[in-house]
């Protein structure tokens, strides 16, 4: 994982400086560039969810500790909207750098049920028990930075003056929220039952490559990627029985297909 990380970063880095530095190849597609696109990110969310007691918290057998855990996963997708601004330096006569600065907003979201974990032969109690509860993920907006590695063929010329195949790695900043219900389906005082609701900050990364097609100052693109972030909470210090350390993690794999579209206010314009 940190040699991944540690590879996005010498990408992006040297992208950027590819942003400032002068080209000795000139195409009608180097300079700047805006960009708008839509996607659809299919999505596989795991949710992970225990239950902590330190040692000496709990009656026999339990007083050296306990922990239960469970989990429960559900596949579905967000919708993404998201504009950018870059700029392109050509490497060689066919070989293009760029880096660019993208935000999105996202709708949609993926839900799922987790059904709980109990332990022993009494009533559920909270030290045997991780109760069960529906859940949800929510991707707000983000904030990032791409870099792209281009290849003009010399061929296809139907493609357009402004195609090229590319590969893209990138890092984000997110804002998402997850909502996870409990509920031990008591009665009475014994119902122990609510909602835990949390926005928090994520740093996903992605890689993908996509085709580009049209003018040189007018283009479209289609692009596929694959993206990874996770999240967590907890709650609680596992010092009573009333206190349990309870720690819940998100896990979440994404495949994204979207279609861009690009105007290059290029250096030869």
């Amino acid at each position: 994982m940190w040699l991944r990380h540690k590879t996005i970063v010498i990408l992006l880095l040297i992208a950027s400086a590819a942003v400032f530095a002068p080209s000795a190849w000139a195409n009608d597609t180097e300079g700047l560039f805006v960009g708008v696109r839509f996607g659809h990110e299919l999505a596989d969310a795991t949710y992970a969810k225990s239950v902590h007691y330190n040692a000496g918290v709990l009656a026999p057998p339990l007083e050296d500790g306990s922990v239960i855990a469970g989990e429960d996963s559900a596949n579905d997708g967000f919708n993404a909207f998201s504009a950018n601004l870059g700029y392109r330096a050509f490497l060689s006569d066919q070989v293009y750098l760029s880096g660019e600065v993208e935000g999105a907003v996202y709708s949609n979201a993926v839900q799922g049920f987790f059904e709980g974990t109990y332990t022993g032969d009494t009533n559920p109690i909270p030290s045997q028990h991780v109760f069960p509860g529906a859940w949800k993920v929510d991707k707000n907006h983000s904030l990032g930075f791409n870099a792209r590695l281009g290849y003009v063929p010399q061929g296809f010329a139907f493609l357009g003056e402004g195609r090229s195949v590319y590969l893209i790695s990138g890092v984000k900043w997110l804002d998402a929220t997850f909502e996870a219900a409990f509920d031990n389906r008591g009665v009475g005082d014994d119902a122990i039952r609510g909602v835990t609701r949390k926005t928090r900050h994520a740093v996903p990364w992605l890689i993908g490559g996509g085709l580009e097609f049209g003018s040189s100052t007018n283009r479209f693109d289609v692009r596929i990627h694959y993206s990874n972030w996770s999240m967590d909470y907890a709650g609680g210090d596992g010092a009573t029985e009333a206190t349990a350390y309870v720690p819940n993690d998100f896990d979440v794999d994404e495949v994204g297909i979207s279609l861009g579209y690009t105007r290059s206010f290029s250096l030869g314009m």
